[in-house]
This record gives C-alpha cells, structure tokens and sequence, in this order.
C-alpha cells in the first residue's frame, strides 16, 4: 500500500467514527466501539468541522519539524553559499574556512545542508567501491616528489610538482613539452621548495619529457636532459613501471582537482592569460589556505610547520612571479 493510500484509508476510518456516533447517538459508545479516547474523536471532529467536512483534514500531518533549534540563520547560510561560489570548496573544508576564518562553527553536515537547499550539490547515488589498498608509509618532507605534465586543451602544457609528506605543490605553464622545459621547471621548483627543505628523490613516469628510452635514435643507457640535472645536484631520479598511474597518486589526483577547479572557478576559456592567472591564485590557495582532509584539516604549509623542526619553514613564492 503507497504512502497516499494509507492517508486515504486513515482518513476513511476516523469519518467512520463520526457516522458511528451520528447513528448510535452517543460519542462515548462510538469510542467504546472503536477503542479510541474522547479526547481523540473532538481532536480530529474539530479539525473535520474547521475544514468545511473536507476528507483531506483527517490526513495524517507530517511529523518532521519545519525548524529546528539547531538551524543556522540567514546570514550564516548567505555566508557558506557565497563561500561556495567563491571558492568552490566541499562541505569539510567549508566548514573549517567557516570556523578558521570567520569564528562560526557549523558542522560538515549543516554545511551540506545549506548546499543542498540552495541547489548548488546534489545528492550522489551511492555505490559499493572496491576496497584500495592506501599506502601508510610516512615521508619526509623532501623525501619524495611526485612530478608530472598535464594538457589544457591545445593551450599550454602544466608541469607540476607534489611533495609526498605535506603535499606542498607548484606548478608552471609552458607552451610545450620537451626535456629543456623541465629542467627549467625543475630549476623553479627548487628555488620555491628551498627554504622549506630540498629534495632528495624526484619520481615521473616514462615520458620523453623525462626519460629517452622511447626514443629510437638513442643510444640505450643515455641520460635525458632531466636525468643529468638530477644527478648533478645530488637528487635520485625515480621512475614507476609503466601504465601504473596510481603511483603518482598524489600529482594524478591534483590535475582532477585543477580541472574541476578550473572549470568552476573561471570562464573555462582555456585562454594562456586566463591559465596564468588561476595557477598562480591555485597555487597560493593550494599552499596556504586551502584545508586538506588527509592532513587533518590543515593547510600543507601549516602541517609542514607542525613537523619537529620546521616550525619556521616557509616558501619562496616569488617564482610564482618569474
């Protein structure tokens, strides 16, 4: 029986009540008969004389509160929404932002439920995924850098760096691939990272960006451009096999976040002006006000200053600049 027809058929029985002690003259011999109390019978008899004797009045009314003590205000929900359209966070790092920053605390549900009222998430159909073995190895800061190349579209080329332990990153536009472009990224790179800690090991795919295995003309054994800068400044070149993207986790991860990111956050012109500007602006977000929920709700550069003696760290972000 569907929700409407219960209603329907709720409805019928308290009229039944009604003809009951219209035809044995008495309420009290209508309730004894149908077991009910007195106070009962007048509750919905009023509410049926009040309606004009309409059968919807003997519907049952729903019980969920249209209120709740715990609601926020209007300005509060003005406030996530428009940090929502701002900034383009989740419901977790809104609800930091909102505690950090503007001293209101409203949990990470209340959060999603003010998104969810205004229309700007939906409801994600939920779905059994396959169980991942995560990796709890514990780096250093420095210890291991994750680097890759994304696309934008015909536009330009985004070379980028992940540390492993505090997921500090930069990132650079180029109007292309090759090994000359990512030495003087690397080159950048080194110069941002430096006065927080070096790197002792940078790891990459196989591509011709990185390596010249593929490249038929070479001899086997010879040291790409990168390769050779690697080993002159005292730092490990790390490969993973091939078609294993999930080893780079950390850097594939953050080319979805810069998609979707950018696609909400700008014009998605996919102009070199328009690129320029959002990763330089991702970048400092990224670093220094953006929360993350594998750091606990940190900042990467306020987990990195929380390790035993980086309390001073900072980094060089006028090469976001150059």
């Amino acid at each position: 029986m569907t929700g409407k027809q219960l209603q329907v058929y709720g409805a019928r029985i308290r009229l039944a009540w009604f003809r009951a002690a219209e035809e044995l003259g008495s309420v009290t011999a209508a309730c004894h008969h149908y077991g009910i109390a007195r106070s009962e019978y007048y509750y919905w008899h009023s509410r049926w004389l009040a309606s004009g004797k309409q059968l919807t009045s003997l519907y049952n009314q729903p019980t969920t509160p249209k209120s709740h003590r715990h609601d926020v205000n209007t300005e509060v929900a003005s406030l996530v929404i428009q940090l929502r359209l701002a900034l383009g966070y989740g419901e977790a790092k809104l609800a930091v932002i909102l505690a950090r920053d503007y001293d209101v605390v409203v949990s990470r549900h209340g959060v999603g439920n003010i998104l969810r009222r205004a229309q700007l998430t939906a409801p994600k159909p939920r779905r059994r995924r396959a169980q991942r073995r995560l990796n709890d190895y514990t780096y250093a800061p420095g210890e291991v850098g994750q680097l890759d190349v994304k696309h934008w579209r015909h536009a330009a080329y985004q070379y980028d760096i992940v540390d492993c332990a505090t997921r500090i990153k930069y990132k650079r536009l180029y109007p292309g691939v090759n090994p000359a472009y990512t030495v003087d990224f690397l080159e950048h790179a080194v110069r941002f990272f430096g006065p927080a800690f070096a790197f002792q090991c940078i790891q990459t795919d196989n591509g011709m960006e990185f390596v010249y295995d593929a490249l038929p003309q070479t001899k086997p054994g010879t040291l790409s451009a990168m390769q050779r800068w690697l080993q002159a400044n005292g730092i490990r070149h790390g490969r993973i096999p091939p078609r294993s993207p999930q080893l780079n986790g950390r850097i594939e991860r953050s080319h979805g976040v810069d998609k979707d990111r950018y696609k909400k956050l700008t014009t998605n012109s996919h102009s070199k002006e328009e690129l320029q500007a959002f990763l330089t602006e991702d970048c400092l977000d990224y670093n220094f006000y953006r929360p993350h929920s594998m750091l606990h709700m940190l900042t990467p550069v306020e987990y990195l200053q929380s390790i035993p003696g980086y309390e001073n760290a900072t980094l060089d972000i006028s090469v976001l600049y150059v």
